[in-house]
């Protein structure tokens, strides 16, 4: 019988693929000034320099930290779906992905919400998310190993 935990964060993380590609296929979609609140991007840009970074940079640093996101999540579906073999590295991964995430949504609720208070709250409150499916990630695939030794 497969664990229900680790069904259930399967679900999770489908959730949060679908919830990912409903904030952004519309961008993409649909031309300015439609779903402006989703583009984050375009805040980025209309910030000030944020702790000595300007816009260039932080596109680009916007960019790792969506990729690196992308990896953690990767390895988090893998460890869940191919358990045990993958456990070790998904533990590892929700690790990285919890100091990652941890940033991420303190960047959206302290010095984004002054930019654009609406687009903050969207995707501070996606990446709470995220940072949820990460913990019970880590808490489920470390609890199964104790269960095991």
């Amino acid at each position: 019988m497969k664990n229900k935990k680790l069904e259930r964060l399967k679900f999770l993380y489908l959730f949060i693929f679908v919830l990912g590609g409903i904030l952004v296929v519309p961008t993409h979609i649909f031309p300015p000034p439609f779903f402006m609140p989703f583009r984050f991007p375009h805040y980025l840009e209309m910030m000030k320099p944020f702790l000595g970074v300007s816009w260039p940079l932080s596109f680009e640093i916007y960019h790792y930290a969506l990729y690196a996101l992308a990896l953690v999540a990767s390895l988090n579906v893998l460890g869940i779906i191919f358990y045990p073999k993958f456990r070790k590295v998904a533990i590892f991964s929700s690790l990285i992905g919890i100091l990652l995430i941890l940033s991420i949504v303190l960047f959206f609720f302290f010095p984004f919400m002054k930019i654009n208070p609406s687009t903050s709250i969207i995707y501070g409150l996606y990446f709470v998310v995220l940072l949820i499916a990460d913990l019970l990630t880590f808490k489920t695939l470390r609890q199964k190993e104790a269960s095991r030794g």
